[in-house]
C-alpha cells in the first residue's frame, strides 16, 4: 500500500494508476483536493501509449485468467477480501478512509463499512457468479459451459468500467467482471480513485496473475475505443463508446408503494432504505406511492428522518453525506425550494425545526428531507445524493404506471394485485413484498439483468459441445 507523505503542511496519498501490477506515478500527477482547496492526494496518470499497452495486454490475461483451477481462482479472491477486511480491522486503511470521506463526503464510518461490504461481496462471488451461470456452476466461467447443442463463451477479451465514486460498494461491480475471468480496465471516478486502487492492490497481492487489472484514474480516452465492452454508470453515454457493446448500470429510481394495513416496523424500515449508502445508492427509496393519505405516511417517514441529524462526519453516528462542492449543494437545494414555492410541502421542516442547507464544521449538508408533492412533480421519481424521498397521492388505478422506470419496488402492506401487476410492468425490474418488502440489493439477485448475460454470449456449436 502506497504511504503517505507530507506536503504542503498536510498528509497527501500518492495513489498511483495500474499498468497491470505496475504501480504507475508521474513527475505532473494530479492533485486531489478536499472542499476547502487543501490537497489530500496526488494521483498517477496514464498517457495514451500507456492505456494502448493496458487493454493489448489485457485481451492476453484473458486466457490466463480461465486457465486457473475453479479452487485455486475464487480461493485467490477470498484471499484478497481478507486483505482488505485484515486492513480495516488494523486501522492501516483510515489515512485512505479519511481521504474518501474528505473528497467524497461520506462519513467516515460509513466509508469504512462500505469497503468491509464490497471485500465481503468478493469473498463470496462463488456463490454470486453460480447464481448467473446457465448451468448453475462457477465452472461454465473457465470451460465454456457447454450443453445440448451451445456453448457459453465471452462475449469480448477485456472489459472496460467506468466506476462511479457515489459508495464504496458500487465497485462490485467490477469485482463480478474480474470473477468471470474477464480482465478488467478500470476508469476511477474524483470523488473515489481510492476504494478500487485498494482492492486492485490487495487482488495483486494475493497472486492476481498480470494484467487482471488495469487502472486509469479520469478518463480513459484510448480505452474507451480499444475496450471489446463497456460497463457504464448512469444513462449519458458519451458518443465514442463502441456502439452495440455497452452496458449501462446504476441508475434506479426505487420506489415503495404505501398499502392498507402496515407492519409495525415500516416507517424505521423504509427509512433505513432511504439512508443505505448515505442516500447514494441506486436502491434507495426515491419515491412514495400512496393509495391512501399521503400526508399522514410523509409525517411518519419524517418523524423516522427527523431521528437521523446531520453529524459531523468524524461521528459514528453520522449517515448523512456533505456535499464537497458548496454550489453543487446549493444547485440541488435550490431545486427543492422551488417545488416547496410551487406549493409541495416540506414535512421535515416542520419534523425538526432544522433548515434545507446546513453547515457543520465547514462542510456544506443538505437536511434529509421528505417532500410532500404532486404525483406531476419533476422530483417525484428522481434519486438525489443525499437522504431524499417525495411523497405523493396515487390512485390505485394508475399505481403500476406511477413505477414504470423503477429498479425495485417495495410494496408494504395489503396492495390488492398489484404485486403480480408490478411484476408484469417491463419498466420495473425488481418487486418485493410482504415481510421482504425492505430486501433492497442481495448480490445473487438479478440487477439491471445479470452482468454475465451481458459478458457472455450463448452459442449453438452443432454437433455437440465444446469442452
Amino acid at each position: 500500500m502506497s504511504a503517505p507523505t507530507a506536503a504542503l503542511g498536510t498528509e497527501v496519498l500518492d495513489v498511483p494508476a495500474y499498468d497491470g501490477a505496475r504501480a504507475v506515478m508521474s513527475h505532473r500527477p494530479d492533485v486531489v483536493r478536499d472542499g476547502e482547496g487543501r490537497p489530500l492526494a496526488r494521483l498517477g496518470s496514464t498517457g495514451r501509449l500507456t492505456q494502448f499497452r493496458m487493454a493489448e495486454e489485457a485481451g492476453r490475461a484473458a486466457r490466463r485468467l480461465r486457465g486457473i483451477d475453479d479452487a485455486d481462482w475464487f480461493g485467490l479472491l477470498r484471499r484478497a477480501a481478507d486483505r482488505v477486511t485484515t486492513k480495516l480491522d488494523n486501522g492501516d486503511l483510515d489515512v485512505w478512509l479519511r481521504a474518501l470521506s474528505a473528497v467524497s463526503g461520506l462519513p467516515r464510518r460509513r466509508a469504512a463499512r462500505g469497503l468491509r461490504t464490497a471485500a465481503q461481496d468478493l469473498a463470496r462471488m462463488e456463490e454470486i457468479l453460480a447464481a448467473q451461470a446457465p448451468d448453475g456452476t462457477v465452472s461454465a466461467y473457465r470451460t465454456g459451459g457447454s450443453g445440448l447443442g451451445w456453448s457459453w463463451r465471452p462475449a469480448g477479451r477485456s472489459v472496460l468500467v467506468r466506476q462511479p465514486g457515489n459508495f464504496p460498494t458500487i465497485n462490485i461491480e467490477w469485482l463480478q467482471a474480474l470473477a468471470t475471468r474477464r480482465p478488467v480496465l478500470l476508469s476511477t471516478a474524483a470523488a473515489d480513485p481510492f476504494t478500487p486502487v485498494v482492492l486492485t492492490e490487495e487482488l495483486y497481492a494475493a497472486g492476481l496473475p498480470e494484467h487482471g487489472v488495469s487502472v486509469v484514474h479520469g478518463d480513459a480516452p484510448a480505452l474507451r475505443r480499444l475496450a471489446d465492452q463497456v460497463l457504464w454508470p448512469g444513462e449519458d453515454v458519451p458518443a465514442d463508446l463502441p456502439a452495440g457493446k455497452v452496458k449501462t448500470y446504476h441508475f434506479g429510481r426505487s420506489r415503495a408503494v404505501i398499502g392498507d394495513r402496515l407492519p409495525d416496523d415500516a416507517w424505521p424500515r423504509l427509512a433505513r432504505e432511504a439512508f443505505a449508502g448515505c442516500g447514494r445508492l441506486c436502491v434507495n427509496m426515491s419515491s412514495l406511492v400512496v393509495l391512501g393519505d399521503p400526508r399522514e405516511a410523509a409525517e411518519a417517514l419524517a418523524h423516522e428522518f427527523a431521528a437521523r441529524p446531520v453529524l459531523p462526519l468524524d461521528d459514528p453516528r453520522a449517515a448523512v453525506p456533505a456535499f464537497p462542492d458548496r454550489a453543487a449543494r446549493d444547485s440541488l437545494a435550490l431545486r427543492i425550494e422551488r417545488e416547496v414555492a410551487a406549493g409541495a410541502v416540506d414535512v421535515t421542516a416542520a419534523a425538526t425545526g432544522v433548515p434545507l442547507r446546513v453547515e457543520l464544521d465547514g462542510k456544506a449538508f443538505l437536511r434529509p428531507t421528505v417532500l410532500l408533492v404532486d404525483p406531476g412533480s419533476p422530483l417525484f421519481g428522481t434519486e438525489l445524493p443525499f437522504p431524499f424521498t417525495a411523497v405523493a397521492h396515487v390512485p390505485r388505478s394508475k399505481a403500476v404506471a406511477a413505477c414504470a422506470g423503477s429498479l425495485i419496488v417495495s410494496v408494504v402492506g395489503e396492495a390488492d394485485g398489484l404485486v403480480r401487476a408490478l411484476a408484469e410492468e417491463p419498466g420495473v425490474d425488481k418487486v418485493f413484498a410482504g415481510d421482504q418488502f425492505d430486501r433492497g440489493y442481495h448480490p445473487c439477485d438479478p440487477h439491471e439483468g445479470h452482468l454475465a448475460d451481458f459478458l457472455f454470449k450463448k452459442k449453438a456449436v452443432i454437433p455437440g459441445a465444446l469442452a
